[in-house]
């Protein structure tokens, strides 16, 4: 059974977790140094999800089509981008095997991974409050 019902469940959690990503000044304060744009492209069930750190000074999420082309797309299973945040995914292996396909300078994306590890404490909690209250 998969872990996100629909997209909606899988696009309330991912922006509450980005949401708290963002109020932690240590890992948003990095993440808007890099300047990056990035997409997570997700299947079953289908969504879009894109950071935007372009400028510098907000970073910025959106769920769906976006006006602009991102610098980095990511493509996986909803599955495994919940696992990811788990802490039970290794990407460099995940993108050699195919589980992760990728465009564009996939390295820069690689290189914020330990920004955000400390993302993997909290988001049990924001999966378990989005998740289980609200089909509870």
């Amino acid at each position: 059974m998969p872990v996100f019902k629909n997209a909606e469940d899988l696009n309330r959690v991912m922006f509450a977790l980005w949401d708290a990503i963002k109020a932690d000044k240590s890992m948003s304060s990095q993440l808007l140094r890099s300047k990056l744009t990035i997409s997570f492209i997700y299947r079953e069930p289908d969504s879009r999800l894109t950071l935007d750190c372009s400028d510098g000074e907000q970073l910025k999420v959106y769920i769906g089509e976006t006006n602009f082309k991102p610098a980095v797309e990511m493509f996986m299973k909803s599955d495994l981008a919940h696992d990811f945040w788990l802490g039970k995914v290794n990407i460099p292996l995940a993108l050699i095997s195919g589980k992760i396909s990728s465009k564009g300078p996939v390295n820069v994306a690689l290189a914020l991974l330990p920004v955000i590890k400390p993302a993997f404490k909290i988001y049990p909690a924001i999966y378990q409050s989005n998740i289980v209250e609200e089909n509870g």
